[in-house]
């Protein structure tokens, strides 16, 4: 969408969402467009550029994000531990290290496994070592499939933020190019802590009634989360 669109959508929906991800939007537009949703909104600004870079570089993006109003950024883990320090230095609240994207198949079965084939070891593997790397780095979070949640369980990431895209409701029945995908409902039970949800709710005839549907998959665990604890 253009960005007329994504601030006309983000007013749309901004009492019902926790806030808006950024991602094509920033090649676009640069990071005004994190300070023009900030504005409109008063939502929560999840910047999503990836980062990757050498630290200086990375550290330099974050102080231009986080100056036009971003609350979380993305930094790749694949960077390793000095970049993702520098990027937590420049922003200790707002960092979450990117683990194995969610559109990587994980098939040894089929033999389609992209993910050993990129990093020579299993996608659990993959995924625990780097946000190993990521809490020792000092990142706020970890962004991953729902389906590594019970990895991110574990001792010590227990702390960290965990957002998960791939996010696909009951309702949704459209294939695209997500390859490790859950519903709202399985990711909220497997602990995760931020949704991602994209195309199911921006390409619905009703966007605001897709987020409202996806609010109600959600609640019945949502609200069992808010009970406190016996």
């Amino acid at each position: 969408m253009d960005r007329a669109e994504a601030l006309r959508t983000a007013s749309h929906l901004s009492d019902l969402a926790w806030g808006f991800k950024v991602n094509d939007q920033l090649i676009q537009e640069g990071a005004k467009i994190v300070y023009d949703l900030k504005r409109l909104t008063g939502a929560r600004i999840f910047a999503d550029p990836k980062l990757h870079d050498i630290p200086n570089t990375v550290r330099n993006s974050v102080r231009v994000l986080r100056d036009a109003g971003a609350d979380l950024i993305t930094v790749h883990a694949s960077g390793g531990i000095e970049m993702m320090q520098a990027a937590a230095e420049e922003m200790p609240d707002g960092i979450l290290a990117v683990t194995v994207l969610t559109s990587l198949h994980d098939d040894e079965e089929n033999g389609n496994n992209e993910i050993r084939h990129i990093y020579g070891k299993s996608l659990r593997q993959t995924v625990r070592e780097m946000a190993l790397d990521a809490a020792g780095a000092g990142v706020r979070g970890i962004v991953s499939s729902a389906q590594e949640l019970d990895v991110l369980n574990e001792e010590p990431l227990k702390k960290l933020l965990k957002v998960t895209p791939g996010i696909r409701p009951e309702w949704y029945q459209v294939a695209d190019d997500q390859a490790r995908t859950m519903t709202p409902r399985e990711a909220l039970e497997q602990g995760a802590d931020l949704l991602v949800i994209g195309r199911p709710i921006l390409r619905a005839d009703d966007p605001l009634k897709a987020l409202q549907r996806t609010l109600q998959e959600c609640a019945e665990v949502l609200s069992a989360r808010a009970q406190p604890a016996v």
